[in-house]
């Protein structure tokens, strides 16, 4: 009411046309102003006790609010700190919390490795008792946990590489005992029936030992009875004759006093083992047990026995020389009898390494090496004659004068010590077969005897002449295993363990090596290896370049299978791998070569390196250097290949197959890894090259002499690739491994403290002198093994390459040819063009030929990304075309769809890029405005210069030359372009 109140007001006081009529309605309002403030105030006056109240109450209200307010401020305050606090406590809370976790982890380490650390301990124990299950378990269970948990510790590699060294040891040691039981405890009651039936000379050194054996076989059968009563499998053995592996898992009796007593329980044990260690593949066949190396053992054992006897008897004379005063006298020192007995250790040498078949030359070189000691302690018991003095003893009594049985002389000598037999079996009746079972013994007794003679006589034995060849037919029928110079590699590290042990005895200084070392020094390395192994590795190189069909045979299927591989390899690169692991077998059994063996085979490797570079340009250049082949004079230029392999496409190559090798090594994976890529990722990676490619080849053509037409050249290519790439992969874990040191392992009878004291019967011990290679030496290895492979490198990019520029070959060659508007040969058929239907052709057989023989993922590389080139090539034919047709639209079209189904057949993928040329021929059929249009609503799918291309051909087809006009579209084209983004794949 108001408000209109003051609107008819205002309406009032409009309407009146007078001073006077405004006055009067003036004078109202006021009147009525006044009546309302009087009203208003009765009123207020009236209500006055209630307002006051009402003020109060709210002034009281308002202040309680506000001071609510104020606290609950403070609250939101307080909550907003508490909050931080609890999350800062929270934090504190987890960081304590995951310290705790971290030192939990800390601890369990350091007490795995406190207990690794006790491990060789443990091991050695469990051997010495032979319990060789526990020490199998607990070597695997220590090697798994430091190759595991504790793999980043590097501090634990010594001893890991300890673990891997006493796991071969290990091994070794159970083939040792695998053999025993196979071919020596099987047949130990036949032998001593055997034994105790022989007669003659058999029966004496069998009543000689007879004592010893009765007490070995009581207290053998002692333990076995305790031994029944520790373990009740025994008694399932002894009950059933045979243990049931069959029924439970193997477990082994720590309380069993000799494990090996039983051989079906001891075998089951040693078979268990081989399980544990992860060789049951290498142990399936066991080696034969090598004779030469028990012999070698049992008459170093004896030497050592003999020197503790001299050296008793040394003292004693020395005791008696000065309580009778005998000065004229000179006693012997221990040193010319270690002398003498090196001299019988060339003899068994000579024998069984065949020494006297070799060379002339050879002969007298080795000759000069048996020369005695300057000293010669024949020459204290050599007959004197002493006058008014009798000799202090005589060795009349010795077992080779009283076998001789001739007539004794006038000296005390028997007639047949002139002979100087070495071998007391000539004098035996025994078969071939009892032979055989006595061989052992008797040369054992013949080294003793040789020793004694070699101290009986006046002359040093020399080799050569009728009495040489004499005693070497004599010697022949006690050979323990047929004379052969390999056997060097077997008995090396064990002979060098007892050479160790002699010039200890004879306390050589550094750099003067003792007689028998410097012996076997001269033959390993100028008899075996000079005329033996390194000669037949330089052979089978030399060869390579010799033989016409080397670089073409390849390896049968039955050797890819058994070297696990999927494409083959060149016969002759297998044929030097072979050598090479022999040779690196060689280092392992001669370990003091590994120099001069690896100098060999890297001098050898050079040459074999250029015979294969040789062997590369005779497959890619055949005829004369004037026929150039675009592919392999592209790569001579080093910016070009640097250019390629920076590429993504041979990085992701590179590092797959990196990953495909350390999957291999882990024996995580059997089969080939498939690859699932989007079509996006693929330009991606393949874009550049195809730039490049278009830029540098897209002008002029590509002669058929400059491409390898021959698909048969590009399969040797192939093949001589994945064989480089193999060959280089091999290399270098020849190398890597040559960094682990090379230890002797188990050598020789445990050294005695004292010269000459003996050693128990059957100990051993681990000698662990490594040898280390130099790492110039292993640097120059991975050196050779980086050129194979950048020889296997140039082979891919040249079979990745050629494929390319035979698609310019055969795209560039026509279009411009075809599509002249006075061409009265053109051709209207829809089919696609006789060279792009060649061009399928040979990208088919190229499939083929390279899916046999490259690995799948560079037969992908050599393809990949072909689609994007050829895209490119038929897009750029446009600008050399005068016009373009309907049929012709369509003849292009069919062309990139014959592509891309030959493409897409080869690599397994749709090979978009192809349907975007398809689509920039369509565009032909459309008009300017209908082209802009579809930028418009589609955006790009093409550069700019190729739709002005296609604009100036499309002008040309429809007769439009006005510049105006064509400037027009160009302008409008350059505007869209600026402002829409594209959209599509550029090709």
């Amino acid at each position: 009411s108001g408000c209109g109140l003051l609107v008819s007001v205002i309406k009032t006081l409009d309407a009146s046309e007078t001073n006077e009529q405004r006055e009067r309605e003036k004078l109202k309002i006021e009147r009525e102003f006044r009546k309302t403030d009087q009203r208003l105030n009765e009123l207020v006056s009236r209500s006055d006790g209630d307002l006051t109240r009402v003020m109060q109450l709210f002034g009281k209200v308002s202040t309680e609010v506000t001071a609510s307010r104020e606290r609950i401020q403070v609250v939101k305050e307080n909550l907003q700190s508490c909050k931080q606090l609890l999350r800062c406590r929270r934090d504190e809370l987890k960081k304590l919390y995951t310290d705790a976790i971290q030192h939990k982890y800390v601890l369990e380490m350091l007490d795995q490795i406190t207990e690794i650390r006790k491990v060789p301990a443990q091991l050695t124990a469990f051997l010495a008792k032979k319990h060789y299950l526990h020490a199998t378990k607990l070597l695997m269970a220590s090697i798994e946990t430091t190759d595991g948990k504790l793999k980043g510790v590097e501090g634990l590699n010594d001893l890991r590489q300890d673990f891997q060294n006493r796991r071969q040891q290990l091994y070794g040691k159970l083939l040792e005992e695998l053999n025993k039981h196979l071919y020596v405890s099987s047949t130990v009651d036949v032998l001593q029936n055997f034994q105790r039936q022989a007669s003659g000379r058999n029966s004496q050194y069998a009543a000689g030992t007879s004592p010893f054996q009765r007490n070995v076989l009581r207290r053998s059968a002692e333990r076995v009875e305790a031994n029944t009563k520790a373990r009740k499998a025994l008694f399932e053995i002894s009950k059933n004759g045979f243990l049931d592996v069959d029924k439970s898992e193997i477990i082994e009796d720590t309380e069993l006093l000799d494990p090996d007593v039983n051989s079906s329980y001891f075998l089951s044990i040693i078979v268990e083992c081989f399980a544990l260690l992860q060789k049951v593949p290498e142990s399936i066949e066991p080696a034969q047990p090598v004779p030469i190396l028990e012999l070698l053992d049992l008459v170093f054992k004896q030497f050592k026995l003999i020197a503790n006897a001299h050296q008793q008897a040394l003292r004693n004379y020395g005791n008696v020389i000065q309580r009778y005063n005998i000065p004229q006298v000179k006693p012997y020192d221990i040193i010319e009898y270690w002398g003498q007995a090196q001299a019988v250790l060339k003899l068994v040498l000579t024998d069984y390494l065949d020494i006297q078949n070799d060379s002339g030359d050879e002969a007298l070189l080795l000759r000069g090496q048996f020369a005695e000691q300057s000293t010669n302690v024949n020459a204290f018991f050599s007959r004197r004659k002493t006058p008014g003095k009798k000799l202090l003893f005589r060795f009349d009594k010795s077992s080779h004068t009283a076998d001789a049985g001739g007539p004794q002389t006038a000296d005390g000598d028997t007639g047949g010590s002139k002979e100087h037999r070495r071998n007391l079996s000539n004098v035996s009746n025994s078969t071939p077969k009892e032979e055989a079972l006595l061989n052992s013994s008797a040369v054992s007794a013949n080294s003793s005897h040789l020793l004694n003679s070699s101290f009986h006589q006046h002359q040093p034995y020399y080799f050569g002449g009728k009495d040489a060849a004499a005693e070497r037919r004599k010697r022949e029928r006690a050979l323990v295993c047929p004379a052969d110079a390999s056997l060097v590699r077997k008995i090396y590290l064990p002979l060098m363990g007892y050479i160790q042990e002699i010039e200890s005895f004879m306390k050589c200084k550094s750099g003067q090596p003792c007689s028998l070392n410097t012996f076997l020094a001269n033959y390993v390395k100028d008899a075996y290896l000079a005329r033996g192994h390194n000669r037949n590795l330089q052979l089978t190189i030399e060869s390579l370049s010799k033989a016409q069909d080397a670089w073409r045979t390849i390896i049968s299927p039955e050797e890819m299978k058994r070297l696990g591989l999927t494409r083959p390899l060149l016969q002759n690169t297998l044929i030097v791998e072979n050598r090479i692991a022999e040779t690196k077998k060689l280092i392992q059994d001669l370990p003091t070569y590994s120099d001069e063996l690896l100098k060999m085979v890297c001098s050898l490797l050079k040459t074999y390196r250029e015979t294969c570079q040789a062997a590369y340009r005779g497959i890619v250049q055949p005829e004369t250097e004037d026929k150039r082949i675009y592919s392999v004079a592209w790569l001579k230029d080093d910016d070009i290949t640097r250019f390629l392999k920076s590429l993504p496409n041979w990085t992701d190559l590179k590092s797959s197959n990196a990953r495909l090798r350390q999957l291999q090594q882990k024996r995580l994976m059997k089969t080939e890894p498939s690859e699932e890529e989007s079509p996006t990722q693929v330009q991606q990676r393949n874009v550049r090259e195809a730039e490049m490619l278009t830029s540098n080849l897209g002008e002029g053509g590509i002669s058929q002499q400059e491409i390898l037409s021959d698909v048969g050249v590009l399969k040797e290519l192939a093949i001589l690739q994945e064989s480089m790439e193999w060959f280089a992969s091999r290399i270098t874990e020849f190398a890597h491994d040559l960094k682990k040191p090379i230890v002797n392992g188990l050598v020789a009878a445990s050294p005695v403290t004292t010269p000459g004291s003996p050693s128990p019967a059957g100990t051993a011990t681990i000698v662990n002198s490594p040898v280390i290679v130099k790492d110039g030496m292993i640097k120059v290895l991975i050196n050779l093994a980086l050129e194979f492979e950048e020889l296997a490198n140039t082979c891919l990019l040249v079979l990745h390459l050629e494929v390319r520029v035979q698609c310019f070959h055969y795209l560039r060659s026509s279009p411009s040819d075809r599509y002249k508007a006075n061409n009265p040969n053109k051709n209207d058929s829809l089919e696609p063009d006789a060279k792009v239907l060649k061009l399928t052709k040979v990208l088919s057989d190229m499939d083929e030929a390279l899916s046999s023989t490259l690995h799948p993922r560079k037969t992908k590389y050599v393809f990949e990304g072909l689609a994007h080139l050829a895209a490119r090539i038929l897009i750029m034919a446009a600008n050399s075309m005068e016009y373009i047709d309907h049929s012709g639209v369509q003849r292009m079209c069919r062309n990139a769809l014959a592509l891309q189904q030959t493409l897409s057949s080869i690599t397994a993928s749709r090979e978009v890029a192809l349907d975007y040329a398809r689509s920039f021929y369509e565009m032909f059929y459309l008009d300017p405005e209908e082209i802009l249009t579809s930028i418009v609503e589609k955006g790009a799918q093409f550069t700019e210069m190729q739709y002005l291309n296609a604009l100036q051909l499309i002008f040309r087809n429809r007769g439009i030359v006005d510049p105006a006009v064509v400037g027009t579209y160009q302008q409008k084209l350059s505007d869209l372009l600026g402002t829409k983004p594209a959209l599509g794949v550029t090709v």
